[in-house]
């Protein structure tokens, strides 16, 4: 491969590690909420920073907008609302499962989800084709990889609760749907993307890289998100009474640990894109299982590093890291069905 090449796999290679370690910080606002941390973490990287980008990259911003229709708008911020209901559920799973299973289960569904879907609604005459058959062995397996990650989840409990009452598995489980949830909704950004084609048009006709003419969408989609996550943000900063948090003892490093997911979150997107534009048509079959699986790696990682899984089985652990395995399997194998499109 050329040195460009290995520049570009290596942003891709850091952008897994950003994301995968974007919770972490959360673990450190001891002070804070999560209702607290969360919106500081949506305020940095669904808004300053996206549109802080967006601006310094898309010339004549304001008339790129004016120029697209207000249903390719509508759409495109529709979408980035209901990833942004993934997106609060994403933060209430991680925090009930922990965040390398969270982030597996979640990343999982999503992958699989958002290769399928489109498949099924737009295409599915292309079901019964090879390509077809592969990606719908890459979401069985996929799936195989979670239910194992789930048996492994439940032994976490059970080893958790033994000392206490009570019932082995249903806070997991709890965190489990809600992880499922946050999987098939976070899909739905992608759908943003194939509804924003006018928009992003617009952009390159206004003189902008191609490099950064997905921004007009990726700004607006994740502001849409960030209303879904502002929303129930407030109904439970009013309901716990924790708005004093952000002024009170802790708040500095409150606000730094929310910024700091901000930046891992959307500095991970914004070092994908550039990785993927300099791959071509290796994008898809390098740069997308690689963002995927140094996701789902780093997170447990630093899940295991922060004691997450302490006390587990041995057991327990092997679940764990066939589980993990076999999701990082099916997302290569979804990744070859997806360079045959």
């Amino acid at each position: 491969m050329t040195p460009e090449i290995w520049l570009a796999v290596g942003a891709v290679f850091l952008a897994g590690l950003l994301q995968g370690v974007f919770a972490v910080p959360m673990k450190y606002a001891r002070q804070w909420s999560y209702e607290n941390t969360w919106l500081a973490f949506s305020i940095s990287g669904m808004v300053a920073l996206p549109w802080l980008l967006t601006t310094l990259t898309v010339p004549h911003l304001g008339r790129v907008y004016a120029a697209s229709s207000a249903k390719t708008l509508l759409s495109i911020a529709g979408f980035g609302a209901c990833w942004g209901i993934g997106a609060t559920l994403t933060g209430i799973g991680l925090s009930m499962l922990g965040i390398g299973l969270g982030m597996a289960i979640i990343l999982g569904l999503c992958a699989s989800v958002g290769s399928v879907i489109p498949l099924l609604v737009l295409t599915p005459q292309q079901l019964n084709t090879p390509q077809g058959h592969t990606y719908l062995i890459g979401t069985a397996l996929m799936l195989a990889g979670i239910a194992i990650s789930a048996r492994a989840g439940v032994l976490r409990d059970a080893a958790r609760n033994q000392s206490r009452d009570a019932s082995a598995g249903t806070s997991f489980w709890a965190g489990f749907i809600v992880c499922c949830l946050s999987g098939l909704l976070s899909s739905t950004l992608n759908f943003s993307y194939a509804f924003g084609g006018e928009a992003v048009q617009h952009a390159l006709e206004s003189g902008t890289s191609t490099l950064w003419a997905t921004g007009v969408v990726t700004a607006l989609a994740v502001s849409g998100g960030f209303a879904a996550n502002f929303l129930y943000c407030s109904y439970l900063l009013r309901k716990n009474r924790t708005v004093h948090k952000f002024v009170g003892r802790g708040a500095g490093t409150g606000w730094l640990c929310g910024g700091l997911m901000g930046l891992f979150w959307f500095g991970g997107q914004a070092l994908y894109g550039l990785g993927v534009s300099h791959l071509g048509s290796l994008g898809v079959v390098i740069g997308w299982p690689l963002l995927m699986g140094m996701i789902i790696i780093t997170s447990n990682v630093a899940g295991v590093i922060t004691g997450e899984w302490d006390g587990v089985s041995a057991s327990g652990k092997r679940f764990l890291g066939a589980g993990m395995a076999i999701i990082l399997i099916a997302l290569g194998v979804l990744a070859v069905a997806q360079r045959a499109s």
